[in-house]
């Protein structure tokens, strides 16, 4: 009966008339088993609005803490658990990983994880969400978005806890074996909003009497560690920001992100400031290869926090990069993007920004925007059906959802920079696939072509036409679409390391940019074969084709066997937690048994004590008594024979008198 009824709740999408059905029925185990049974079939059926209904109910019902409660005592974390674990493996495969309702799903999912981590859940319970969301983070197979919407919600847990529970966390085993990752990511994440986030994980798990000597085990470099050892709690977004910049610098040509010093910045006519902060001592431009954007921070006039622009690589329609004279004297690297959606930023609309650094700058900057614009095409993307790249006010770190997530606000212990605006509920996923074959790197089997006079190398499948329209395969990324023409935006949100484009094609420069010179491209382009430069002809590799193919089949094979790997991994790590918690109620049992017997003892002990004062007592008065008659009497008999004595004198007397007169 119940099932039916769940299941008409699920046909008309109503989350509260499920969560009145649940609530009717008894929110206890057996109800979450039959729950479970839904769930996971329909997850198996790819069904994920069905699976975000049965989601929305359970919040539903734990804004009510008692029911909250009671669902955590039935055992809702370990099926919660189950189920993004579930989410997990779809998101890491091939097949639906870019669906619309699936991300939802996912970001539903961080929702529960932080209703659960406001409770006062046991710290084995609490372990494994972290370590899951840990874990999700650090997979690359899985939209860059979703990872670092995952440690945030990892650090808004954290941040929830108590002190105890804090504490209990901190010496955590699986936490402590989970940190060396996490710091190992921050070198290479690819992302400075990745880099802070997990940063600030590093931090709020490690005390800060313990912070050198796990920094001297996570990083090999006494530079590196010494360096994290400098982030104070109080002022972490400064001490965060020298941490990272030295950190990527070190790296050298290694390195995923890249930092430098602006000089001025411009939205068309429009300067744009720095955020006014007395502790930042430079307009800092991150250019972020893993996520394929350009991102920094600036001053919002008419709002209480600061800006943020991300400069997303498939929103641009070309840039340059050359040297320009000053005013005064020398000259400057001028970096100029035209996007092709307009940024809204002061109730104004513009599609050009330009950047100005010291010309030192120039040799490092053109290798830095060749990686993030060029090397972000060989990354799946999904095209934007419309709107605009919104400038919007960053909001605490911990909450920021950088594609339409909405969390309540508290107040951090940790000053973090301001991330990714976030973006409306009504984000969605516009897909195509590609009908390109990708080798392992990513890049389409076929020849090489090489464009004389530049450093560009495009790899083109053999037979693809120079006009053919560049077709981008699904990656996740969101899009709001609003009412209105106006009310159209689209979020600068990051995009998702370590993807791949299924293609590139030829673009045309933008108007007005004049003749192509040296570090001017159309974006993540090609020139087109009507261009100024001849195309040479290409030279085919019979055996190219083979040897991609066979590349493609053993990375895939491989990502087969790891997750293989990790789905055993997690399940015996699941296992293990089941069997921890079955142990510890026993032997909690056993010591409850234990003070019971020791405490029935005590009772005896103390009863027989009581008995043993009452008769010692009785003993006492009984030996009083006795000496006192005995002593009573021993006058008596004294007396007594003192009187016969007396006696016998006075009859001695009387002899003695009657002889004498004789």
């Amino acid at each position: 009966m119940m099932e039916l009824k769940m299941e008409e709740c699920l046909l008309r999408g109503d989350s509260c008339d499920l969560m009145s059905v649940l609530h009717n029925e008894g929110l206890t185990a057996i109800t979450l088993n039959r729950l479970d049974q839904l769930v996971t079939k329909d997850l198996c059926g790819s069904r994920f609005t069905r699976v975000l209904i049965v989601l929305k109910s359970l919040e539903l019902l734990s804004e009510n803490r008692v029911h909250l409660q009671t669902l955590i005592d039935s055992g809702l974390t370990a099926k919660v658990v189950l189920w993004f674990e579930a989410v997990h493996d779809i998101l890491t495969s091939d097949l639906l990983k870019n669906s619309v309702s699936l991300v939802t799903l996912t970001e539903e999912f961080y929702d529960i994880f932080q209703l659960l981590g406001q409770t006062s859940l046991p710290v084995s319970q609490l372990s494994v969400v972290l370590l899951r969301l840990a874990r999700f983070t650090l997979e690359p197979e899985i939209h860059f978005p979703l990872r670092l919407e995952a440690i945030r919600t990892f650090n808004s847990i954290l941040e929830s806890l108590s002190r105890e529970q804090k504490k209990l966390i901190q010496t955590d085993q699986n936490q402590t074996l989970i940190l060396s990752q996490v710091a190992a990511a921050v070198l290479t994440a690819g992302d400075y909003e990745l880099q802070v986030s997990l940063s600030e994980a590093l931090c709020r798990l490690t005390p800060r009497r313990d912070r050198e000597h796990r920094a001297n085990q996570w990083f090999s470099s006494h530079d590196i560690s010494s360096a994290f050892c400098d982030i104070k709690d109080a002022d972490f977004e400064v001490d965060c920001r020298r941490f990272l910049n030295f950190v990527n610098g070190l790296l050298g040509n290694q390195r995923r992100v890249y930092t430098f010093p602006c000089v001025r910045a411009f939205l068309n006519s429009t300067e744009l400031f720095p955020p006014k902060d007395d502790k930042l001592d430079e307009f800092w431009i991150d250019f972020n290869i893993s996520s394929g954007c350009v991102s920094f921070f600036i001053d919002e006039p008419e709002g209480f926090l600061w800006g943020s622009i991300h400069l997303l690589k498939e929103d641009v329609d070309c840039y340059s990069l050359h040297l320009k004279p000053k005013q005064c004297n020398g000259t400057e690297t001028v970096l100029s993007v035209k996007l092709s959606k307009p940024i809204m930023h002061n109730n104004s609309r513009a599609q050009t920004v330009e950047l100005n650094f010291n010309c030192e700058h120039h040799r490092e900057l053109e290798e830095a925007i060749g990686k993030v614009f060029m090397e972000a095409m060989t990354s799946p993307r999904c095209k934007d059906t419309g709107g605009t790249v919104q400038v919007s006010p960053s909001v605490d770190i911990r909450h920021v959802r950088s594609y339409g997530r909405k969390k309540p606000q508290s107040k951090s212990q940790l000053k973090i920079l301001p991330l990714s605006s976030p973006s409306s509920e009504e984000d969605s996923l516009v897909s195509k696939r590609s009908g390109l074959n990708l080798s392992p790197s990513g890049v389409p089997g076929g020849a090489q072509l090489e464009i004389s006079g530049t450093n560009i190398s495009l790899f083109v499948k053999e037979g693809l036409s120079c006009d053919r329209k560049r077709a981008a395969p699904d990656s996740g990324y969101l899009s709001d679409h609003n009412e209105g023409p106006l009310a159209q935006k689209r979020k600068a949100a990051p995009h998702s390391e370590g993807e791949a484009t299924a293609s590139l094609v030829a673009e045309s420069p933008c108007k007005g940019a004049g003749p192509t010179q040296e570090g001017r491209f159309a974006a993540g382009a090609a020139p087109s074969v009507e261009g100024e430069r001849p195309v040479p002809q290409l030279e085919l590799d019979p055996t190219s084709g083979i040897t991609a193919a066979l590349n493609n089949f053993k990375t895939e094979l491989n990502k087969h066997f790891t997750g293989c790997w990790q789905n055993v991994e997690a399940e015996i790590l699941l296992s293990l937690k089941e069997c921890q918690q079955h142990v510890s109620s026993l032997m909690t049992a056993v010591h409850h048994h234990r003070s019971k017997l020791l405490q029935r003892f005590e009772n005896n002990v103390s009863d027989q004590l009581n008995r043993l004062h009452e008769n010692s007592t009785s003993l006492n008065s009984m030996n009083t008594q006795i000496l006192s008659f005995f002593q009573t009497e021993m006058q008596r008999l004294g007396s007594f024979c003192d009187e016969h004595l007396h006696r016998l004198r006075s009859l001695e007397e009387g002899v003695a008198g009657s002889w004498s007169s004789e």
